[in-house]
């Protein structure tokens, strides 16, 4: 059941109807923050929630000691040592009054526990939490108020025993006596230190209550587990009609023609019921790039190497970054550990490499950050602000890449590079060997793709920064630099990619559009470190192309399935492996782009493959809203999905394997055939279930439990079910016959 469902059903005084939403600063942060000003009444109304109950100026104020009372008892830090809950109204209600906003490093936090437990939960979920247009004393009104309401409450005497066990440890040994002593001396009474503080507990308490309300049944989980946990493996030769297409005439034009208008408007590899091959030509959305990068190979030709004075000093200085545990007995290895710092000889190696890397780094930062300011609009003789330009104004007044990196190049005597990328979508850019790896540090110091950044630009806006990653920035804008974020551990990439560092600019971005016609064409390479590359006809995409592959692909589905029965008839007669030899003497040459390369008919295997679940492609969804290239994603997500779910369905459900082997099964969306010779499943059955059914229950209770969090304390969410409005706003929209003045909330 969902939140809102949920207090349709069980509390209609708190359901959400109707708001109104007032920016903050337009008139909400300004009316709110008059609280404390010369002359301000605190019997003044300033805004009415729910039947018109009213926050008076009165009710800011002791809102305010309260959350002081509870900043003194550090309950900021007790909040964040608990769940999602307490870290999201710990943020909510005392980020503000620290007067530090967003705490990127929180921040940063929640972003890791989120991917590490798989809850549902995006980033903009997150960024969501600090768009607030009122006060965090208004939030605290309002959930104490929502909480009583619903009738949860913690007795001072609960609250006391709470604060005893959590004082000693926020306060390093500190006692509950001590403590609350100096508060009272100080002028605060015990009773309202409790009445606070049970009322805070009391709110996590009901966004417990209200967040743990979606049920988990036993069908669904069942269902999760099988897929997730069941596997299968298959041995195979797979027929690709691209093998066969090669010698497929060219299509006719009308024809060409009648298939580009039928699918122009969908977007490629999206399957549905209306298109199973996947056909599609409309254009996502794409940018060009302007770059100047330098290769880490280039700049350590003209960076020192460290100096014994330089390694030794900094062994000298951190030294406890290279301790062991070792035998306390060298000469017995079973002798209790202690810990030994190693010696300089053994760990100079190490530090000689870090150090240099530090050198090459900085110095690669330094260029770029001069390549920067050189390229920086002009505004010297203007009344402008590089802040309050506009992309036009970038465009205008930016300067000249080519001229920076002459003028570079010759200063450190060093190769610099610089020119303009193709057009190129966002998968194509997170997929690049190059634009892939380079990110920016936000404001947390948390890398952000450069694909993220590039993408969130007005003209676009197809991805969304938060408050804590890059600025969103504008054509023309310089962006960088932007570093490998994979430097020193190429898992992503081959170990021969190059190492680079990049400061890029935005010069064209085109929203997603079908083609104007079959005949568009534009260039899609990346960056060009060699001008004599040969490889240029691959960086041009051409719908013309698409589409006559696509038909000629399509042409040869019988052909292909064709040739499928011929294979295992000739399999049955000899061998898998004469059959194999055979297939690639008559077919094989035909369909190598390399002449070196190796056979294109094999037998291939894929081991322990598990079903995606609904619950893992939701949570794919939700993880990466706004990333740009998302939906590419997903998209090969769901075909994986429909690929697997195609396996298990040849196995009955009562057996591990096909009736019959060998098996034919067609995959449409790749336009291919897989001969199976051989395949297993591994079922879940029910004495495994029974066994992970506890945890499996505890884990997907855990993830919604957790996800809701950011819904409950979503400050616009608060405003709506709480039915909010300023003051100013309800007596513009009150008639003449309006009820008399309500009691007052508190």
């Amino acid at each position: 059941m969902s939140l809102v469902k949920w207090f349709r059903k069980n509390n209609k005084k708190v359901m959400a109807v109707v708001v109104i939403v007032i920016m903050f600063g337009f008139v909400g942060g300004s009316y709110l923050s008059r609280l404390g000003e010369k002359g301000s009444r605190p019997a003044e109304t300033v805004a009415y929630f729910l039947d018109n109950k009213k926050i008076t100026n009165y009710d800011l104020g002791l809102a305010r000691q309260e959350l002081d009372i509870l900043r003194t008892l550090r309950a900021d830090s007790l909040l964040q040592a608990q769940d999602m809950q307490g870290i999201l109204l710990a943020e909510l209600l005392f980020a503000e009054q620290a007067g530090r906003g967003a705490s990127p490093t929180v921040v940063n936090y929640i972003r890791r526990t989120i991917a590490q437990n798989q809850y549902r939960i995006s980033n903009k979920d997150i960024a969501d939490m600090y768009k607030r247009s009122v006060l965090s004393t208004a939030y605290w009104v309002l959930l104490k108020n929502e909480t009583r309401r619903a009738g949860v409450r913690v007795a001072q005497a609960d609250a006391g025993r709470l604060l005893a066990s959590a004082i000693p440890q926020l306060y390093e040994g500190a006692t509950y006596a001590q403590l609350i002593g100096r508060l009272v001396k100080a002028g605060t009474s015990e009773k309202q230190i409790l009445a606070t503080f049970g009322d805070l507990v009391a709110v996590l308490q009901y966004a417990h209550l209200i967040c743990s309300n979606e049920n988990v049944t036993i069908r669904q989980i069942m269902h999760t587990a099988a897929q997730e946990n069941e596997t299968i493996d298959i041995e195979f030769v797979k027929f690709d009609a691209e093998v066969f297409a090669k010698t497929q005439p060219q299509p006719a034009e009308d024809k060409m023609i009648e298939h580009f208008n039928k699918y122009r408007k969908f977007m490629p590899s999206a399957v549905s019921t209306e298109k199973s091959y996947g056909f599609g030509y409309k254009l996502p959305d794409r940018v060009r790039l302007e770059y100047i990068a330098v290769k880490l190979d280039d700049i350590e030709s003209i960076v020192a190497p460290p100096t014994h004075e330089e390694t030794e000093g900094y062994y000298q200085k951190n030294k406890t970054l290279f301790t062991e545990q070792a035998p306390s007995d060298p000469t017995d290895p079973n002798s209790p550990l202690t810990e030994r710092t190693k010696s300089y000889a053994e760990v100079v190696d190490i530090i000689t490499a870090k150090l240099l890397k530090d050198k090459i780094d900085s110095k690669s930062e330094s260029i770029l950050q001069q390549a920067k300011t050189l390229t920086e609009p002009n505004l010297v003789g203007t009344d402008l602000e590089l802040e309050q330009l506009t992309s036009e104004q970038f465009r205008e007044k930016a300067g000249d890449y080519e001229t920076a990196v002459a003028q570079l190049s010759k200063e450190h005597n060093v190769k610099i590079y610089t020119g303009q990328t193709g057009l190129l979508n966002a998968a194509e850019m997170q997929t690049d060997e190059h634009l892939g790896v380079l990110s920016v540090r936000g404001s947390g110091n948390f890398p952000i793709s450069l694909t993220q950044i590039v993408f969130a630009v007005d003209e676009l806006a197809a991805s969304e920064l938060g408050p804590f990653d890059a600025p969103t920035p504008k054509m023309y804008e310089n962006i960088g630099p932007a570093k490998d974020a994979f430097a020193g551990s190429r898992t992503r990439f081959s170990d021969t990619s190059e190492q680079i560092m990049a400061v890029v600019r935005l010069t064209e971005a085109i929203k997603e559009a079908e083609p104007n016609s079959i005949d568009e064409t534009f260039s899609t390479h990346s960056f060009i470190f060699d001008p004599n590359r040969t490889d240029e006809k691959h960086d041009i995409y051409s719908v013309r192309e698409k589409v006559t592959e696509n038909l000629k692909r399509l042409a040869a589905i019988d052909t292909t399935k064709t040739r499928t029965e011929e294979f295992i008839s000739l399999a049955a007669r000899t061998s898998w492996e004469t059959a194999l030899d055979r297939f690639n003497e008559l077919y094989g040459e035909q369909a190598k782009e390399d002449p070196n390369d190796p056979n294109v008919f094999k037998l291939d295997y894929l081991n322990a493959l598990s079903r995606i679940s609904s619950i893992r492609l939701k949570t794919l969804a939700i993880q990466n809203q706004g990333n740009p290239a998302a939906q590419f994603f997903l998209n090969q997500a769901k075909l994986e999905r429909q690929f697997i779910d195609k396996l298990y369905a040849l196995a009955p459900p009562d057996s591990n394997t096909p009736d019959v082997l060998p098996v034919v099964m067609e995959f449409n969306p790749n336009m291919s055939f897989l001969c199976i010779k051989n395949m297993s499943v591994r079922r879940l059955w029910k004495e495994d279930f029974d066994r992970i059914k506890p945890t499996r229950f505890r884990r997907e209770d855990l993830i919604q439990f957790q996800s809701l969090a950011p819904v409950h304390f979503n400050p616009g969410n608060i405003l709506k079910r709480m039915k909010f409005r300023f003051a100013e706003d309800d007596e513009k929209s009150t008639d003449a016959n309006a009820p008399p003045e309500p009691e007052a909330a508190t």
